[in-house]
């Protein structure tokens, strides 16, 4: 039951990151600053904690515990890439405010993947 436990920590924490990362991106859409270190980094926690939570999720797998819907799998690939494909797709504009507004539509969409990966795991 460890890695089943390790596997729902790992995604309540790339949750948190992706909660976090989607705020970075507000508190730059009210102020208009440019992405900084924290979008960076907020981006990089993202990334790996959703990695993190893969791994361990594939070690479920291998063991024998699959999730309860395939489409988790997919899912799972959508949590990891979105917002870092927000962040690259924002960085053909211009407009530091459209830039976080990519950020937090990447974010939300990402939260609401991740709520729909609870419900399918």
């Amino acid at each position: 039951m460890f890695a089943r436990d390790l596997h729902v920590l790992l995604a309540i924490l790339t949750t948190v990151a992706a909660v976090i990362a989607t705020l970075e991106g507000a508190v730059r859409l009210v102020r208009g600053y440019p992405a900084g270190r924290a979008a960076g980094r907020t981006r990089t926690a993202v990334v790996m904690s959703a990695a993190m939570t893969a791994t361990a999720g594939i070690a479920l797998v291998i063991s024998g515990k699959h999730p309860h819907e395939w489409l988790h799998l997919i899912y799972a690939a959508l949590a990891f890439s979105l917002i870092p494909l927000a962040d690259n797709a924002a960085s053909t504009l211009r407009s530091d405010r459209g830039k976080a507004l990519v950020r937090v539509g990447g974010g939300f969409t990402c939260l609401i993947v991740l709520v729909r990966l609870f419900a399918t795991g």
